[in-house]
């Protein structure tokens, strides 16, 4: 299976082949961000899919965390 890198533009984000790395200069002169993720997938799609599902479980972890510190602050200021 082919490994795929990941460039985002505000919401758009751009999935290359890493063979295909020669375009990457082409993105990011056009505003693109390399992105730290790479999958290894069958397809665009599929890796595309699984960046998807990676960014959206990173928002779900950070807000459970945000919200319980939020949360045990303030059970901890009542408390006392």
């Amino acid at each position: 299976m082919p490994d795929y890198i990941f460039f985002r533009k505000g919401e758009q984000i751009a999935v290359l082949e890493r063979s295909e790395a020669e375009k990457a200069p082409l993105l990011t002169d056009q505003g693109y961000e390399k992105q730290y993720e790479e999958i290894d997938a069958p397809n665009a799609e599929h890796a595309l899919a699984r960046y998807a599902d990676i960014r959206k479980e990173e928002r779900t972890t950070e807000h459970a965390f945000i919200t319980g510190t939020v949360f045990s602050t303030i059970v901890t200021a009542i408390l006392r």
